[in-house]
């Protein structure tokens, strides 16, 4: 369908106006798709680049695509396109520098083409150094003189001393460094030229704000979630590290706002009102252009150490190829099976490799076998999304390897569907699992809550696993968080086993990923960047899942838990799965409600979830 909107290579495209008229096709496609907040549509025309993607987000490019672009010349140098395209922007007319690329027939945009910068070149300053290309060397030494004119100014009203000298690197694209002492600013060339052709105040207002924010010491507003209203904890005590962070960077100020609750609508608005946040980011967030990506900061910080993280927990940070939080815990549900109940129906109790047609087994006969000698009223139960998100990855999986890390398919409408065909089987039927739908469809969905990093501030989903769990409505078996191990022991004996699987391979348990992520729109993303760092190397709230090894290690994370507790979580991490960015909007308490009311099939269910509005940043 795409092709039709492209003139095909074979047409010949040899006049200039033809370039143009080539060229201006695929932004007049790209305007139209950010008004639309389309980002299916906007980036199937882009180039297949992970830079030139987080590029696309920033937004003073969203900006500029929504205000329009207008091709004014094109030159064509080989399979490439070197075009001219002007834009109107406060009263003024910039012009920029655009690449595209004919591929299979089809032009489509490209992030840049080495052979228009040229070599790299160095000038020597009193200042440090300023590294550029070829093509912008006619305003090398306006740039130099203007960084110096910069750092004498802030440096007259009192600069970070031990950041002199650096390096400025102009370069042909948007990314970022961490690395001391150096700064990366885009070409005048991608940031805007004026209507003269020399760089506009686009660049030199950047150039400045980078210049000032780099040499001078940095005050961050950084969001953390409310006490959980269980336990009164938080995964770190951020108060504390705050004053540790600030003993060891005095360069950088922690202001810590304590939310008082969470919610949708406020969570969106985080990335809007605050430096970063102590919660993982939504999709929405992302493809709005709310979240800084933090890859480039990991590729370049040598302060980093991203080998030293547990794989599964680092990839559920990721989204589109790039990370965009920093972990620091995580969290998996187990299983809880009450042992009387096993005992007196004369079942073995669960071992660690059972399976789902096991399971369904135990609940369906426990509670029947029981029903004049016990108070057992439901087979299994479940609050949350845990056990169909478990069952969705586990249906019809093909993976031969040991560990789930290194076999993750992407999870599917079929895997969702079969969930809530396995669900829908079981919910509400006498003795098997009761239906929650209506009770937690109104609300927060617990995949939201954990998302969130708030899993128990809705007191609602709190009270209805005791309810459930109480004298008058038992479960044989349920799940729950590790830290209510003890809780479940007090009141009757319990065991602990994992989720189940297939005669092929183990279960597999969902990864809740907890971290903090850095706003798009914070002037000091690297000072947040180096707080993020901090707590990524803190000891979380017990029973967390350090991020990394090291940290595990050090407060002997695998050694301290109840020995039936410690075995199950060290036989199921290994086949946890993170429940990625992406996922956690594919399963929701409204598919269950649809599918269990009646009003959609399983398949139709699965299908229905709601589109992610791109490009959606709101800075007002």
């Amino acid at each position: 369908m795409m092709g039709a909107w492209f003139t095909a290579r074979e047409k010949g495209v040899e006049e200039t106006q033809d370039l143009i008229q080539a060229a201006q096709a695929i932004l007049d496609i790209q305007q139209q798709a950010i008004a639309d907040n389309d980002g299916e549509l906007f980036f199937s025309i882009q180039d297949d680049d992970s830079d030139w993607f987080v590029a696309q987000l920033l937004p003073e490019n969203q900006d500029v695509n929504r205000s329009g672009l207008n091709i004014t010349n094109a030159e064509e140098h080989g399979e490439s396109i070197w075009a001219n395209a002007i834009w109107q922007e406060e009263g003024g007319e910039f012009q920029r520098i655009l690449f595209f690329e004919w591929r299979a027939g089809q032009l489509r945009q490209i992030s840049t083409d080495p052979n228009y910068w040229g070599t790299t070149l160095q000038i020597e300053a009193d200042w440090g150094a300023l590294a550029y290309y070829a093509v912008d060397d006619p305003w090398a030494a306006t740039i130099a003189n203007y960084v110096n004119d910069v750092v004498v100014d802030v440096c007259a009203r009192g600069c970070l001393e031990n950041r002199l000298p650096f390096t400025i690197e102009i370069r042909d694209d948007y990314t970022e460094t961490a690395e001391p002492n150096r700064i990366h600013m885009p070409s005048p060339r991608l940031l805007g030229l004026n209507a003269k052709g020399e760089p506009s105040s686009r660049f030199w207002r950047q150039l400045s704000k980078r210049i000032e924010k780099y040499l001078t010491p940095a005050t961050i507003r950084f969001a953390v979630p409310p006490p959980r209203a269980r336990d009164g904890q938080t995964l770190f005590p951020y108060d504390n590290l705050a004053q540790q962070f600030m003993a060891l960077n005095p360069e950088i100020r922690i202001e810590l706002v304590h939310l008082e609750s969470l919610s949708e609508e406020n969570i969106s608005t985080l990335a809007l009102e605050f430096d970063g946040a102590a919660i993982p980011p939504t999709e929405a967030m992302l493809a709005a252009g709310q979240v800084h990506d933090l890859t480039d900061y990991i590729n370049s910080d040598p302060d980093f150490d991203k080998a030293d993280f547990y794989e599964q927990i680092w990839q559920g940070t990721l989204w589109r190829e790039r990370t965009w939080f920093m972990p620091e815990a995580a969290e998996m549900q187990v299983l809880f099976y009450d042992r009387v109940a096993y005992s007196r129906a004369e079942y073995l109790e669960p071992s660690s490799r059972w399976t789902w047609d096991e399971m369904a087994q135990d609940v369906s006969s426990i509670v029947g076998d029981q029903q004049e000698s016990s108070d057992l009223a439901w087979g299994f139960l479940d609050v949350g999304l845990d056990s169909l998100l478990s069952y969705a990855y586990n249906w019809n999986n093909q993976c031969m390897e040991a560990a789930t890390i290194f076999c993750q398919s992407p999870l599917k409408t079929e895997n969702i569907a079969a969930a809530l065909d396995w669900y829908a089987q079981m919910a509400g039927q006498p003795g098997q699992m009761p239906d929650l739908s209506d009770q937690l469809a109104d609300g927060l969905s617990r995949t939201q809550m954990l998302a969130m990093g708030s899993l128990f501030d809705d007191e609602r989903q709190v009270m209805l696993l005791l309810n459930f769990q109480g004298s008058q409505r038992k479960a044989a078996v349920w799940v729950d968080s590790p830290v209510n191990y003890e809780f479940n022991l007090l009141l009757s004996p319990v065991g602990v086993v994992s989720f189940p699987g297939s005669d092929r391979f183990d279960g597999i348990t969902p990864l809740w990923v907890r971290g903090s992520f850095i706003s798009q729109q914070s002037e000091r993303p690297l000072a947040v960047w180096r707080w993020l760092n901090f707590l990524s190397y803190q000891s979380p709230t017990p029973r967390f899942i350090p991020a990394r090894p090291s940290v595990a290690a050090e407060m002997a994370y695998w050694t301290v838990l109840p020995r039936p507790l410690d075995d199950v979580m060290r036989t199921t991490f290994p086949f946890a799965r993170p429940v990625t960015i992406e996922e956690q909007g594919m399963l929701t308490w409204e598919q269950v409600t649809a599918v269990l009311s009646g009003a959609s099939s399983p398949q139709e269910a699965a299908q229905n979830r709601t589109k992610v509005q791109w490009f959606a940043l709101d800075r007002e």
